[in-house]
């Protein structure tokens, strides 16, 4: 009869798949924060962009002698923005555009960006 020889091991208790699985789950929670931050980062520097040549569009136009938040309106419509404020402050223009960005979990949130742009 063959015996087993103690080696002074302990016994399995299936630990290992408790600690992959609680791994992986680690792993995930990071990857899906870090992917939401990713995409909230991606959406502001949109707006910022579009903030930015709406002031410019806008500030060109008023130097032309031309409508300064009509000219930023348009811009800000090409990209997807809403243009929540606009004003002339001497030879700036001053623009507020804003947009939705859509949450997980069916939640949603608002940004916004403000630029200024003059000769």
């Amino acid at each position: 009869m063959c015996r087993r020889r103690d080696t002074g091991a302990r016994p399995e208790r299936g630990m290992a798949t408790v600690w992959a699985v609680a791994w992986i789950f680690v792993c995930l929670t990071i990857g899906w924060v870090a992917l939401l931050t990713s995409s909230l980062v991606s959406a502001q520097h949109h707006l910022d962009g579009a903030a930015d040549l709406a002031s410019l569009s806008g500030g060109a136009r008023l130097q032309r002698g031309g409508d300064p938040c009509g000219a930023a309106q348009a811009v800000a419509r090409a990209n997807r923005v809403e243009l929540d404020h606009c004003e002339t402050d001497g030879e700036d223009v001053v623009v507020d555009v804003s947009s939705s960005v859509q949450l997980p979990f069916g939640m949603s949130g608002r940004i916004t960006a403000r630029a200024r742009a003059g000769p």
